[in-house]
């Protein structure tokens, strides 16, 4: 999934330390006032028109390839080359840039396949141009170590080749909901489910086992309130939960499947945890606009806390 995206802007000021709170309802000092907030004109479309935008007599996916490489590729490199801009880019303020504010975002929930595991997105989508999803979807015929089992990739199965888009601009007097959206070639069929939220900002979870056993299986996930749908953060099935040792003391981090969601800015958070055996627990965050919220699960057996970053967009 590629999306086009304005450059971030910067700040100017003394750095918070990463454990500073900040006033009732989570913001940062600004260098404008309430009033400057950026406003988006309204456009109406017909939805079925989305996919008209690159339309002609070729696949559709090469050429939107075609089309970035002659937009972006001179100055951005490759298309396949994953972005360089990070999550949590503006978390410790307090200054915060005159263009980062709340956002238009996008917030995927799930790609349904028999075997597909989410990895990302690895930062918040912001609906600034139409988000494009991508489908290179292939069953691998050759050996990765050099020895193939066939003759080379070129004889790979191809499952999906294929690409739409999210026009946010089209849509933006109808949201806060999940939508679905099926896509179907010769082999397979895709279900991608994602909410258009407004006024969002990023947040950017780690979980550490500060007490007790790190062997056990466990799945994580977040939601926004108001919309039944869970990202899953983790989901460790039949294996236990894995762990890394980092020069953080406080205990072994979880290795998450993702990290980074979002949260309408006057919404809340919801975190859970399911662990076998030993039942659920959820918690509720208040999102804020910058530095960091911590929360806990105790499950027995062992206890996790849990760092949010928050940033605003882009």
């Amino acid at each position: 999934m590629e999306v086009d995206s304005g450059r971030n802007g910067t700040g100017h000021g003394q750095i918070a330390g990463p454990d500073e709170e900040i006033p009732a309802g989570g913001d940062a000092k600004r260098s404008r006032e309430e009033g400057g907030r950026n406003t988006t004109t309204t456009c109406q479309e017909d939805e079925d028109e989305d996919n008209d935008y690159y339309n002609d007599d070729s696949n559709f996916l090469d050429s939107y390839r075609t089309t970035w490489a002659t937009n972006y590729g001179k100055n951005d490199g490759s298309f396949e080359d994953e972005t360089a801009i990070p999550p949590m880019q503006h978390t410790d303020g307090p200054v915060l840039p005159i263009s980062s504010w709340p956002m238009e975002v996008l917030q995927i929930f799930s790609v349904k396949d028999s075997s597909l595991t989410l990895t990302g997105p690895s930062r918040a989508v912001v609906l600034i141009n139409p988000v494009m999803f991508e489908v290179d979807l292939k069953v691998i015929t050759h050996n990765n170590s050099g020895l193939p089992l066939s003759e080379s990739e070129e004889d790979d199965k191809v499952l999906s080749y294929n690409a739409f888009f999210y026009d946010g601009v089209a849509h933006m007097n109808n949201t806060g909901f999940a939508r679905r959206s099926v896509e179907s070639t010769e082999h397979s069929t895709m279900e991608f489910v994602f909410a258009h939220l407004i006024f969002a900002v990023e947040a950017t979870i780690a979980v550490r086992v500060i007490e007790g056993s790190t062997d056990f299986r466990a799945r994580l996930t977040a939601r926004t309130a108001g919309i039944d749908e869970d990202v899953v953060l983790l989901d460790s099935g039949d294996g236990k939960v894995a762990v890394v040792n980092d020069d953080d003391d406080s205990g072994p981090l979880v290795v998450l499947q993702r990290r980074v969601v979002v949260v309408e800015e006057k919404g809340s958070l919801i975190l859970g945890v399911e662990a076998a055996e030993i039942g659920s627990e959820q918690v509720d965050i208040r999102p804020r606009h910058a530095l960091r919220s911590r929360c806990g699960f105790n499950l027995g057996f062992c206890r996790m806390s849990v760092m949010i970053a928050w940033s605003v967009l882009p």
